[in-house]
């Protein structure tokens, strides 16, 4: 990190300077992610510690199911219901955004309580440990900040998390959610997907990307004769109406 620093102070345009730059703070957050780890894991048996991560399991999932219905809107321009499929792979894209969010909330007020709690074990400290304890501390709140950072280019509106989640949903969608060969569009390579009895969703694959649109289609009786039972069917079926006779 202090090679980076000194990189960056002598040409912050340089191609070094970036290299050093990335690496230190994908070093610092490793590392401070692992810390974080182990830490959770040794408490793993504490009933609080067991409360906190089912309700934050659970918090999450439910964002994360929210937020891959919203993209399927946006990516479609059709109610979420309509694609389930898509719906449902979607959510583990889902979780980046969502985990994001919450690593920008929890890692704020981690920061402020690690810098918290290490200024005040500076006064009652000998000077060695003191001087270890700030290193510690400072090292620890430059972390947190730098996964703070990372998380918040994530959740960015210009993130490429969000492209790359609407072209799943909308491609999940006419692959998973939709069928050929109904009749209810005028050509047969669109695909299909049912509303109701009386409306269709068509999906079509153009130059610019899957497009849908709502379209009327009343489902209406076929007019196809259905085959005779084989023989031993038949044998069977009038075997069984005879025991039921009796």
């Amino acid at each position: 990190m202090l090679l980076s620093i000194a990189l960056f102070l002598h040409d912050p345009r340089s191609l070094a300077s970036d290299v050093a730059t990335y690496a230190g703070c994908t070093l610092l957050a490793s590392a401070f992610l692992t810390e974080c780890y182990y830490w959770t894991v040794e408490r793993l048996n504490y009933p609080l510690m067991k409360l906190a991560i089912t309700v934050l399991g659970v918090v999450t999932l439910a964002a994360a199911t929210g937020v891959s219905k919203i993209t399927v809107n946006d990516a479609t321009g059709q109610d979420p219901p309509y694609f389930t499929s898509a719906v449902a792979l979607l959510v583990p894209l889902s979780f980046v955004p969502v985990a994001a969010a919450l690593v920008i909330v929890l890692g704020t007020f981690g920061v402020i309580i690690g810098l918290v709690w290490g200024l005040g074990k500076l006064g009652t400290t000998s000077s060695k440990v003191r001087d270890l304890d700030l290193v510690l501390t400072l090292t620890r709140i430059i972390s947190g900040f730098v996964i703070v950072v990372i998380a918040s280019a994530l959740l960015n509106s210009s993130s490429f998390i969000y492209p790359s989640m609407r072209w799943v949903a909308s491609h999940s969608a006419l692959f998973f959610d939709m069928y050929e060969g109904s009749g209810c569009s005028a050509d047969v390579r669109d695909r299909v997907g049912r509303v109701n009895d009386d409306l269709v969703v068509i999906g079509r694959m153009t130059n610019s990307g899957p497009q849908f649109m709502r379209a009327s289609c009343p489902l209406g009786p076929q007019n196809t004769v259905l085959a005779p039972y084989p023989p031993e069917a038949e044998k069977r079926i009038e075997r069984e109406s005879i025991e039921d006779r009796r």
